[in-house]
């Protein structure tokens, strides 16, 4: 006689696993490695760095870190791992989609982190030099553990978003950022954003709110993308008509052969 599995409560709701939730998440993730395929190939393509802020990939990369231990102290996630010993393998799949796009969009980012220390060894040294240890004590709590993580999150978000944005904004050019992978990954960002809202709530708030701070620095950027364009597309006109209002000036020369 077979044993009947205990499942509990908690686990009930991922016996019937959203098949419409599964798919838009699926689908997040091919448009996640679609918005990062121009950055990668326009990096390779110049063989450069350039208009990657230092701190922006240290400080990008660390907050990835911290967003993925953030969703994994979360009550819910605990639950859903845990629930992986009752469930089926496509409902325990379905269950942590939500860690596995937060983990994946921090490994398409860590693929920018890696091609940056592999372009610009100096930059790269630097960024490695200037890591810290980890400061929290064994005797910290778990609940004050999190809100570290939390605020640390938050504040990496707000550093790297300013950072690259004013970088971008010194240097009057994009460089290697890809004009069409910020056209792409914008809406991703506030779609995914959006996404993590609806699957973890309002109380989880620290899991969705730096996708919604990266959305509005990828908007900036495309606009000082719009801005850009407009001022290269006339500035070879004015160039031009300088240099005709020089070749037409008369010089000494071309007076005496008019004579």
């Amino acid at each position: 006689m077979a044993t009947e599995i205990h499942v509990p409560d908690d686990c009930r709701r991922l016996e019937e696993p959203s098949i419409p939730q599964l798919i838009i998440s699926c689908a997040l993730m091919v448009w996640l490695l679609l918005c990062y395929l121009p950055q990668w190939q326009r990096i390779v393509s110049r063989r450069s760095a350039e208009g990657l802020s230092t701190l922006y990939i240290l400080l990008g990369s660390l907050s990835g870190v911290c967003a993925i231990g953030n969703i994994m102290m979360l009550p819910s996630s605990a639950v859903d791992i845990g629930c992986c010993r009752t469930s089926t393998a496509f409902a325990c799949i379905n269950g942590l989609l939500g860690i596995l796009q937060v983990t994946f969009g921090i490994s398409c980012f860590w693929v920018v982190l890696f091609m940056y220390v592999y372009y610009s060894e100096q930059e790269a040294d630097a960024a490695i030099r200037g890591r810290r240890p980890s400061v929290s004590g064994p005797d910290e709590t778990f609940q004050r553990a999190r809100q570290a993580w939390i605020v640390l999150m938050i504040a990496c978000g707000f550093a790297l978003a300013l950072l690259l944005v004013a970088t971008t904004w010194r240097r009057g050019h994009l460089g290697s950022l890809s004009a069409w992978g910020l056209c792409l990954q914008a809406p991703y960002t506030w779609a995914f954003g959006t996404s993590m809202l609806v699957r973890v709530g309002f109380a989880g708030w620290s899991v969705w709110v730096v996708y919604f701070i990266v959305g509005a620095m990828q908007l900036v950027l495309i606009s000082f993308a719009i801005v850009f364009a407009i001022r290269d597309e006339h500035k070879p006109k004015a160039e031009g008509e300088e240099q005709n209002a020089e070749t037409r000036q008369p010089t000494e020369t071309s007076r005496l052969l008019d004579y």
